[in-house]
């Protein structure tokens, strides 16, 4: 076979454009930080990274989120739930005291105005918002789901309403893992439209009215059983949001590492070695060179010195 300098040129030419390609793509490489920029460099690896950034670390992100609302929401309903518990605690030991046959109903007396500013505390209570929202309306989060009702002449309380629902407030964890965050008003503290009907309020105003009617057989008996009963309901409902927000605890930290493990995952697939690929760099650049070198030797120098 004949070899013509044409041939040589042609195959010079070809050489110093795929030895020029490979520089000009690791060279990008290393200005990017990454293996590929396009779909086309690398369909497959392409595909994994969609799939890890667009639905495996939203997703987490999403439910990192929620869980960070859901901690929110508990911890304010803990903080009303523990003031619940001192003011029951207190009312408790005023019915106790005020029970003592050796008081006198003057006594007695003096002592309803703290249960009143007691019942205004709890109502309030019930009342709590966070950002805006009553945490224990159920679903009727924009109003106030507790109305206190007076008597316009004497200026007593004579019941309060609750306007809330028994709607729960639910957050998605995990995948197809829901948790209810809230507990309603009626749940805790009882609730209705008619102001008569059972609940921890309607327990203290009768205390209230027991202590100016000097009624110490009710201040002993049933309204100190109607306490002790709503103090164990505030305990336990209690306890029930303390476990919920540990768990909440551990699943946001279960979902922290797993957003690692993604982030590492993606980071194999489309960052590069930093010290390798700036060897092969090298190497690259040192073929390159060569190329143009032997090239030099075997053509007109003319033309290589157009080709530089």
């Amino acid at each position: 076979m004949r070899v013509t300098h044409r041939m040589i040129a042609g195959t010079v030419n070809r050489n110093l454009r795929r030895n020029l390609y490979e520089l000009e793509k690791k060279s990008n490489q290393l200005s990017t930080g990454r293996y590929f920029t396009r779909p086309s460099q690398d369909p497959v690896g392409t595909y994994k990274v969609m799939r890890i950034s667009g639905t495996s670390l939203l997703r987490n992100e999403q439910f990192r989120r929620n869980i960070g609302e859901g901690i929110t929401w508990l911890t304010v309903t803990e903080d009303a739930l523990a003031d619940g518990i001192d003011a029951v605690h207190r009312l408790r030991e005023l019915a106790i005291y005020s029970s003592n046959g050796t008081l006198s109903p003057e006594d007695r007396e003096t002592i309803a105005p703290e249960i009143k500013e007691l019942l205004q505390h709890l109502v309030s209570l019930g009342n709590t918002e966070m950002g805006g929202l009553y945490i224990f309306g159920g679903h009727q989060t924009q109003n106030p789901p507790y109305e206190l009702i007076t008597d316009e002449a004497t200026g007593n309380i004579t019941g309060v309403l609750y306007h809330g629902d028994g709607g729960q407030r639910m957050v998605e964890i995990t995948p197809g893992q829901m948790l209810a965050i809230n507990i309603t008003g009626e749940g805790v503290f009882g609730g209705s439209d008619d102001p008569d009907t059972p609940s921890l309020f309607k327990a203290v105003n009768d205390m209230h009215k027991a202590l100016l009617d000097d009624n110490t057989e009710a201040l002993g008996g049933e309204i100190l059983q109607e306490l002790d009963g709503y103090l164990n309901r505030l305990l336990q409902y209690r306890a029930e949001i303390g476990a919920k927000t540990v768990r909440l605890n551990s699943t946001e930290e279960r979902l922290l590492d797993e957003h690692l493990h993604l982030q590492e995952l993606r980071s194999k697939i489309e960052d590069i070695d930093l010290a390798e690929l700036y060897i092969e760099f090298t190497m690259q650049e040192n073929a390159y060179h060569a190329a143009l070198s032997t090239g030099a030797r075997i053509i007109f120098p003319s033309l290589i010195d157009f080709l530089r």
